[in-house]
């Protein structure tokens, strides 16, 4: 379910294989595409390749879950060349519970997210912080692993009025008029590598824009992978700072980033995007392990499968 997008703001053809960093305006032209569809892309893909594998069960202590990778190819706007790169979201169908397991994140159709007491969830009530309650809908659900990050994109992809807009007359937070909403309605469906609704959404706004923060991602034996901060994202109307050169609201998302997963081996940064130019020593073809690169996504709690009770 989904209503309220809208037209994106602007800010201010031949895929390259190389490794961007930075915010960059970013426009959808795939999702989860085939090796016909990578090469009308500018993808480099041989003839006879093996078609690229999206959706499988992963095992995991003898526990058996349906994912999803959700690849979204996406061209950059602010580069003359406009390349077309991958950004991947991780879709599981298990539900996000926290480390100690006594908590199961929850989210409402406006896309905010809290973390709910089993005593809590069974009775529907909002969950209560030491500051006051939390700040979501009575009639929220729970989530999904990798479906708040994917929720957060669509909602600023199609430029979705939030629940909340900051006055700046007021310097603060105000409710919104006419907010807007966006459930994914068939999570299990999603994990199974049916990614229709999520097509659908998309084609509503198919010339909207958003500003992504990219990043890189170095493994132990040196190899760099294209990577992006998927906590969250820019509108595509922001402005980098005059006096800064860099984007202030994504270098705070990079330093809370930074804070909560110190010694990462992602790096991001808050400037305009361009190509990151500390390459490895050995470039090998990308038309194959593009789909080989890790998670970019740390794991905040232990998932569980939907089908099991919750573990309080």
């Amino acid at each position: 379910m989904i209503d309220n997008t809208n037209v994106s703001n602007n800010g201010s053809n031949n895929e390259s294989f190389q490794r961007y960093i930075g915010v960059a305006s970013v426009n959808v032209v795939g999702i989860n595409p085939n090796n016909d569809k990578l090469r009308a892309l500018g993808w480099e893909i041989a003839e006879g390749a093996e078609e690229p594998v999206y959706a499988q069960v992963v095992e995991k202590d003898g526990k058996k879950t349906e994912t999803n990778r959700l690849r979204l190819m996406v061209q950059i706007q602010d580069l003359d060349d406009k390349p077309i790169i991958p950004i991947d979201f991780w879709c599981r169908n298990e539900l996000a519970i926290n480390s100690e397991m006594t908590k199961c994140k929850i989210i409402d159709s406006f896309g905010r997210t809290a973390w709910a007491t089993k005593d809590e969830l069974k009775n529907k009530q909002i969950p209560q912080y030491k500051d006051g309650p939390a700040r979501i809908d009575g009639k929220y659900k729970p989530a999904h692993s990798g479906e708040e990050q994917l929720v957060t994109f669509l909602f600023k992809y199609l430029n979705i009025t939030p629940y909340q807009i900051f006055d700046r007359t007021k310097n603060t937070y105000v409710d919104s008029k006419n907010p807007g909403h966006l459930t994914i309605d068939d999570w299990g469906k999603l994990c199974k590598g049916d990614v229709s609704e999520i097509a659908d959404y998309i084609a509503l706004q198919p010339d909207n824009c958003c500003k992504v923060i990219l990043g890189v991602r170095t493994t132990d034996n040196n190899r760099t992978y294209q990577t992006f901060l998927s906590d969250g994202y820019l509108s595509n109307c922001s402005r980098v700072d005059v006096t800064t050169g860099v984007y202030n609201q994504a270098q705070k998302l990079i330093d809370r980033f930074n804070e909560r997963y110190s010694g990462s081996d992602s790096t991001f940064s808050a400037e305009p995007v361009h190509i990151y130019e500390n390459k490895p020593t050995e470039v090998k073809d990308n038309s194959a392990s593009m789909f080989e690169a890790p998670s970019s996504e740390p794991d905040m709690f232990e998932p569980i499968s939907d089908n099991d009770q919750l573990p309080f």
